[in-house]
């Protein structure tokens, strides 16, 4: 066909042009131009064209719709490996009949610490708890957010009506806690988890009984 030939239908296929790019440009790729290849004309290598860039619309869109997919899976992955590892990491221990012990492992952030003193408290709630034991011992460091933090969670076990004590403060983290000026004097604290348990059969009135 020449060029100054006039085109067949040509509004006809000018409209379905608009149409099908319309709908590609909602996301909706499953329209085509319906392409004469037996009568080509000017138009005909357009119409083939938005046909061929509709279809690797749709292909790159399945594409990055499955990319997303999985991503989405990874961090699903990632959460609840990540809500596990802090379920190991900061295991509530029912020792005794209305006895729990907390023992804090590795360190403590802002995040970790709300999650611990959240389940801490579901824990004592639930259980009736009179007695809670937080170890201190696997904490690394205890720094002002930290010690700040021990403090809330204690003043909340004892608004839930139970006794608290906090072992396993070694020197150096006494030291550090006098350092940044924090007042443990109205809470209970002892060297050692032994100790605490100690103390713990005693607040309940537990008489332990050495057999030789």
């Amino acid at each position: 066909m020449n060029k100054g030939e006039p085109i067949p239908n040509l509004q006809k296929r000018v409209d379905r042009i608009e149409e099908v790019l319309s709908e590609a440009a909602c996301g909706n790729f499953g329209e085509e131009i319906e392409v004469d290849m037996f009568k080509p004309d000017v138009l005909t290598p357009i119409e083939t064209g938005i046909n061929m860039l509709v279809t690797d619309m749709a292909d790159e869109v399945g594409e990055s719709k499955h990319r997303a997919e999985e991503l989405e899976e990874k961090i699903k992955l990632i959460e609840e490996q990540q809500k596990a590892i802090e379920e190991l990491s900061t295991p509530i221990i029912k020792i005794w009949d209305q006895v729990l012990v907390l023992p804090l492992i590795g360190a403590l952030d802002t995040r970790r610490s709300q999650k611990l003193t959240e389940a801490l408290l579901t824990d004592i709630s639930a259980t009736q708890t009179k007695v809670t034991i937080i170890d201190i011992t696997g904490v690394p460091n205890v720094d002002s957010a930290v010690a700040n933090h021990l403090l809330k969670t204690v003043s909340a076990v004892q608004l839930l009506g139970a006794s608290c004590v906090i072992t396993g403060i070694r020197p150096e983290v006494a030291q550090t806690i006098v350092h940044l000026g924090v007042d443990l004097g109205d809470v209970e604290t002892l060297s050692n988890l032994a100790e605490g348990l100690k103390w713990a059969f005693e607040a309940m009135h537990i008489r332990m009984v050495n057999e030789s």
